[in-house]
């Protein structure tokens, strides 16, 4: 009884308080803008077409943005220019390119610089063309790929550029290097999501894939400025790329696909990038990681090596915790209980017997050596366990 009370007071209480007719048209009006935006699940949607993949995981798709990062001369654009030579290329073994990027070579590429000048473009344009394998053919430049050289105008003329090269041309992949010159100030949270809200918007809108190159922060992998944050949030992947001597290693920071597996390459004599063989001593050139071997010898709880973290490196909290995080990803650090450890370290135990950490399956410390272990189904033929008078515990 009291439902149908309340349904008739409210349906008085419309007849009572009618709209008005600029309600309804407001009304109305709301409806109309609101509707392109409703989503419609009765409506089929086309499946994810990706533009590069590295070992058949989805790096860039059609419709969204992604971001390359790293420190300065990490080699960002020799990555960013191999992946889409790479990507593009003709489908022969002659052609020097990464053979780790599924081939689509009807792919069109609008490449924007702002950082440099016109002679180091050429050679960006230059490798390119070598790494599709339109050099060989006689070819001075890759006739799939526009090349704008900004450096010399304004942030908001470079945008205005970009714009129109859009209204001339169609295009499947974008590549903004660097995508911080399209704005005044890295560190102006408006400025910056307003940036990246409109890469998002015209990706969509143009049906392409936008590659942004920007900085990371001095001895960290963070990408530079409140830019830098939101393309990490707003991308699709986010690539780091960092030297370790003469090779540089890639690895994905943040994929919202399948991420793909980590990567390195070096520059040959003629000055193209090649695939090479991840370092083996990439563990010993990270500092964090040296100073839990070197400073707290090997192991150290990870509450106190991020405060050491906070002092010496000047790191935020949150972005000394990340460093950690990666690290054990990547298994340059170990982490046992609230312990973080070199991948050697030996760890005392509660029975005071010390055991090494590592990822090779041996465990040392213990008498007799263990090796090849492997890991348990059954036990049968149980016998009682004597003392061993040969066992120093």
């Amino acid at each position: 009884m009291s439902d149908n009370s309340n349904l008739n007071a409210a349906v008085i209480d419309r007849i009572i308080n009618a709209p008005t007719p600029e309600q309804l048209l407001e009304e109305d009006m709301a409806r109309e803008r609101v509707v392109p935006y409703v989503v419609d699940m009765s409506k089929e949607l086309p499946d994810i077409e990706p533009l590069i993949s590295i070992n058949g995981a989805c790096v860039c798709s059609r419709g969204n943005i992604s971001a390359i990062c790293g420190e300065a001369k990490s080699r960002k654009t020799f990555l960013t220019s191999a992946l889409v030579a790479s990507a593009i290329s003709l489908p022969a073994r002659c052609i020097n390119n990464f053979k780790n990027i599924d081939n689509n070579m009807y792919l069109n590429v609008l490449w924007v610089d702002t950082e440099q000048g016109e002679r180091h473009v050429r050679k960006v344009i230059s490798r390119i063309a070598t790494m599709t394998g339109a050099a060989v053919t006689g070819l001075r430049c890759e006739p799939r790929l526009t090349t704008l050289a900004l450096r010399e105008l304004a942030p908001h003329d470079r945008k205005a550029m970009l714009y129109d090269a859009l209204r001339v041309g169609v295009y499947d992949i974008i590549v903004i290097d660097g995508i911080a010159d399209l704005q005044r100030n890295t560190n102006d949270l408006e400025e910056s999501d307003a940036l990246v809200a409109e890469l998002m918007a015209l990706s969509t809108r143009t049906n392409t894939h936008i590659i942004c190159v920007l900085h990371t922060n001095p001895g960290s992998d963070k990408a530079r400025g409140h830019l830098g944050s939101s393309l990490q949030r707003k991308s699709e992947s986010v690539l780091f790329v960092h030297r370790v001597g003469e090779r540089s290693v890639v690895e994905p920071q943040f994929c919202r696909n399948e991420p793909f597996e980590r990567f390195a390459f070096a520059i040959n004599a003629e000055g193209i990038p090649e695939l090479c063989d991840l370092p083996r001593n990439e563990g010993e050139r990270n500092d964090i990681v040296s100073i839990v071997d070197e400073v707290y010898g090997g192991a150290i709880e990870r509450t106190t090596l991020v405060n050491r973290l906070i002092e010496t490196k000047g790191l935020k909290r949150s972005t000394a915790s990340m460093q950690i995080k990666r690290l054990i990803d990547r298994g340059l650090l170990v982490a046992n209980d609230n312990l973080v450890c070199t991948p050697t370290a030996e760890v005392a135990t509660s029975d005071d017997a010390f055991v090494t950490l590592s990822r090779c399956h041996t465990v040392t410390g213990v008498c007799p050596n263990v090796t090849d272990v492997t890991d348990v189904t059954s036990v049968t033929d149980v016998t009682n366990v004597t003392d061993d008078d040969d066992c120093p515990f």
